[in-house]
This record gives C-alpha cells, sequence and structure tokens, in this order.
C-alpha cells in the first residue's frame, strides 16, 4: 500500500513538471513560438500627467519614423470637467489649466509611435493680453513663432491644436473601450496650396476613424468674409488645425483621442 501511495505521489508530481521540463530542453517542444504583439492594440496613459506607459514592457523608440510640431494657437481654451476637479469651479478659459497641457500627452503617444514631436510652449493668449492685442488677431500674432520654429526644423506634420465650443453631446463618442473626445480638421481655402493641406487631413481623419469609427466628424473647409480663412496653413503643406473635444471633455477622454490621433499620425506618415 506504501509503495502504491508512493508511485502516484512521484506520478503526480511527474506530470506537474512536465511543461517547465519541456520548455527548457531545447528541441523538445520545436511548434511553440513567442507570441508577437498586437499590432493593433491602443495604448494611452492614465492621464494627461501620468506618463509610465508601456506596451508589452517597453516604450516605443522616439523619433523612428518622423518629426511632428505642436502648438496652440488659442492657448487658453479649457475644459471644465477638469477645472472642476482641480480648483472646484467650472470655466472655458484659463491662464494655467488649459489646452497647453495636452502638450505632454501628445508627446508621450507621439514618442510611443515612433515620431519625435516638439512642442511650441508659447502662450499666445497670455502674451497678447499683455500687449493688448484683440482675440480676431491670435494667429497672425502666433504665425511669426511658428515660422521661425518650421525653419529650424524639418516637420513632416504640424498640428494647432483647439478645443470646440459645443456641448458635450455634440463632441464625445460612445465606444467600447470608453468615451471619446470627438475631432475635426479645419481647412482654410484662402490661399493656395489648401489643396495639399486638406489630401493630408482626409488622410489622418479616415486613418482615425479606421481606428476608432466615428471619432473623427471629418474635414471643415473655411473661407470667405467672417473666418480667418487661412489659418496659417500657407506656412506649408502639412500645416493642419485641429478641434479637439469640446467645452465638457474629461482629461481621461482627451487623453484616449490623444493616442488616436498620434498613432494615426503615425501610419500615415509611415505610408507617404
Amino acid at each position: 500500500m506504501k509503495k502504491k501511495w508512493q508511485f502516484y505521489t512521484w506520478l503526480i508530481l511527474f506530470l506537474f513538471l512536465m511543461p517547465f521540463i519541456t520548455v527548457k530542453i531545447p528541441g523538445l517542444n520545436p511548434e511553440v513560438r513567442e507570441a508577437a504583439p498586437e499590432s493593433g492594440r491602443l495604448v494611452y496613459a492614465a492621464n494627461l500627467f501620468d506618463f509610465e506607459v508601456e506596451e508589452d514592457g517597453e516604450p516605443a523608440e522616439a523619433g523612428g519614423t518622423g518629426r511632428a510640431l505642436m502648438y496652440f494657437t488659442h492657448s487658453h481654451e479649457a475644459f471644465a470637467p477638469i477645472l472642476r476637479a482641480k480648483e472646484g469651479k467650472t470655466a472655458v478659459s484659463h491662464s494655467k489649466e488649459n489646452i497647453m497641457n495636452l502638450g505632454e500627452a501628445f508627446n508621450s503617444h507621439f514618442g510611443m509611435n515612433g515620431i519625435k514631436l516638439d512642442v511650441l510652449n508659447y502662450d499666445n493668449a497670455g502674451q497678447m493680453s499683455r500687449n493688448g492685442v484683440p482675440h480676431s488677431r491670435a494667429y497672425k500674432a502666433i504665425r511669426p513663432h511658428v515660422a521661425k520654429q518650421m525653419e529650424a526644423g524639418k516637420y513632416d506634420l504640424v498640428l494647432d491644436v483647439h478645443r470646440d465650443s459645443l456641448g458635450r453631446n455634440k463632441t464625445t463618442l460612445d465606444h467600447k473601450d470608453g468615451p471619446y473626445a470627438k475631432v475635426y480638421f479645419v481647412i482654410g481655402e484662402d490661399h493656395g496650396g489648401h489643396k495639399d493641406n486638406r489630401q493630408l487631413a482626409e488622410k489622418i481623419s479616415a486613418k482615425m476613424n479606421e481606428l476608432i469609427p466615428g471619432i473623427s466628424k471629418g474635414i471643415f473647409r473655411k473661407s470667405g468674409h467672417g473666418v480667418d480663412g487661412i489659418y496659417n496653413q500657407d506656412l506649408g503643406p502639412n500645416v493642419l488645425l485641429i478641434e479637439m473635444g469640446g467645452t465638457e471633455n474629461t482629461e481621461e477622454e482627451l487623453n484616449r483621442t490623444a493616442a488616436i490621433v498620434a498613432k494615426a499620425s503615425a501610419e500615415v506618415l509611415a505610408g507617404r
């Protein structure tokens, strides 16, 4: 009886150890291969101020497939939920807690997708206020700073990031992964090269909708009396303006969308 008990004990131990033995001994398991990471997986930081983000253990190398520039013409545009959480007040414009803070999140996401992102941390709205320049001249005010930066570096993509003024029901996409802040592209047609700007915007918009259907509302073409009509896009065929989310979108929603903008932009640039 004792020998029989010992036999079953050793048998159970052998069966338990068998998977580990076959993995460690070369040639015993030739069909087993290390699984490749899912190429379609989307990764985003938990919030705009948390950037220790990794995919399968390691972040992607930055600067692998291109270089981008980001700036904020209307730099004091803000998001009410973020201000409520941080300062306990409701506002859609702020000198510190504003759209410029998206730059760090975008930097992280573009880097994970192999794009080196330079963020022009120029507070255009603050400087205009100090100089007594009216809001209507915002694009003219920031133009020399953008032009100087573009001369200093060769950029594959230049993004002027804005916040829409519409309510939450117009700027939010419900998705199985969670809600996203919707995006649309504004193309000014009062300059000769606008078709090139529009074609690039259409490609990135389409790629975003491939990743998350409905996240991009497409292209808004503007020209004529009452609008700027250029938006500094005459500085180059790769200069685009995006409206990202609205006054009631949350930090998490904006961050999810930043990941999609970065991924879509990187894929489009890689295919050019």
